[in-house]
């Protein structure tokens, strides 16, 4: 499992360097970047909830094999599009959105897994180490990203990331030992649900859901971060690579790299920890260093304080992730899992919101008071959840 999320990691961050450009290439548009950031996530909203009562009835291991199939096919489908040069803006629109709806699935599935490879008393470690593998690619997925185009067209990095989508599958069918898995939850089993309706089981979660305050809390703080803050990679990184610190295509690849080593110190260090206290405060005073270090970035003509901020950025959104992750899943019973999960989609599905919002700020004020103002508005509410959260803060 561990391997499967370095490959497909590996893949998103390479396409997260691409996509951006390809589209500024095609259009010069901030707007385009945004609008295609939000086509993407859209199906996460969409099928969000959905996913999640698939990711609780069914084997999540084939769940996942075909949701990676379909990214695979997407990765495939663009690499002979621009290969052949008959490569449009509404196919990039197209191919987004289905990647999306793959990634809506394939999310909840993987993530309510975790807790049943591991005792519980390590499960933040282990989310934190499942983080770990993503930024570990977004290291050196990023910056593979940055030499290769260095060298090859945005079509041969879709090949490739097609290629590399093999093993990831391959990974995936691996996982024999859990095809027949069954974890025992208050006298009935995972199968024994699948006797229940679908739309029962979607009602029964989303009640579960909304009758625990703390769980509302934890989601409600993710959204800050995804709305107004997480545009910052696909929309303004490219932006402030090319038109403030000048350096070319290749140079957004490093820069997202930098996101990445701060996020490897910060995985690695809540992986490293046997417990943590005052997690709920924790997580807010992550979110607002976190905001402060992208009004720096937004700020700064100069690259090493830019990487700096990059760095510190990094390291703060991923301890943020796990510590909230980790929550989510002791605070809720097994059986809701996939259910829980899937709501951390819905929010992932609201980057679609605050890619149309950066798109415009930039489009504009430009990307530098476009960054500023989305930063300020992620500190300025995670305050006011503070505020008003005692519940969260007590945690």
């Amino acid at each position: 499992m561990w391997l499967g999320q370095m490959g497909h990691s590996a893949t998103m961050w390479m396409e997260q360097v691409a996509r951006p450009l390809l589209i500024l290439e095609l259009t010069g548009s901030a707007l385009q970047v945004g609008l295609v950031i939000s086509v993407r996530m859209v199906p996460q909203l969409v099928f969000g909830l959905l996913a999640g009562v698939v990711a609780d009835r069914y084997n999540k291991r084939r769940v996942l094999m075909l949701s990676q199939t379909v990214t695979m096919l997407m990765h495939l489908i663009l690499a002979v599009l621009i290969l052949t040069g008959v490569i449009q803006i509404w196919q990039i629109y197209v191919t987004a959105f289905i990647s999306g709806a793959s990634m809506a699935f394939n999310q909840p599935a993987r993530q309510s897994l975790i807790p049943r490879l591991v005792p519980a008393d390590t499960l933040l470690n282990a989310l934190a180490l499942n983080t770990a593998a993503m930024n570990i690619m977004r290291v050196l997925g990023a910056s593979l990203a940055g030499l290769l185009l260095l060298f090859l067209d945005y079509g041969q990095i879709y090949l490739f990331n097609a290629i590399l989508f093999t093993g990831v599958i391959w990974t995936t069918f691996r996982m024999r030992e859990l095809e027949n898995n069954s974890i025992k939850i208050s006298g009935h089993t995972d199968s024994s649900r699948k006797n229940t309706s679908f739309i029962g089981d979607f009602v029964t979660g989303f009640r579960y859901v909304m009758s625990n305050r703390l769980l509302l809390y934890l989601v409600g703080l993710a959204v800050v971060l995804f709305v107004f803050a997480m545009p910052y990679q696909q929309v303004f990184i490219p932006l402030l690579a090319l038109d403030v610190l000048h350096i070319d295509r290749s140079g957004a690849g490093w820069m997202l790299a930098l996101t990445g080593v701060g996020a490897l110190i910060g995985s690695l260090t809540i992986a490293s920890r046997k417990s943590l206290q005052h997690r709920g405060i924790l997580m807010m005073s992550f979110l607002v260093i976190f905001g402060l270090a992208l009004v720096l970035l937004a700020q700064s003509k100069w690259i090493p304080v830019s990487g700096l901020a990059l760095i510190v950025a990094g390291g703060m959104v991923t301890s943020y992730n796990a510590l909230n992750t980790s929550l989510l899943l002791e605070k809720s019973p097994p059986e809701f899992h996939g259910r829980v999960m899937s709501l951390m989609s819905l929010d992932r599905g609201l980057v679609s919101v605050g890619g149309i919002l950066a798109g415009v700020l930039a489009e504009v004020f430009g990307p530098q008071f476009g960054l500023t103002a989305m930063a300020g508005m992620c500190v300025g509410v995670t305050v006011v959840v503070f505020i008003l959260a005692p519940t969260l803060r007590k945690v």
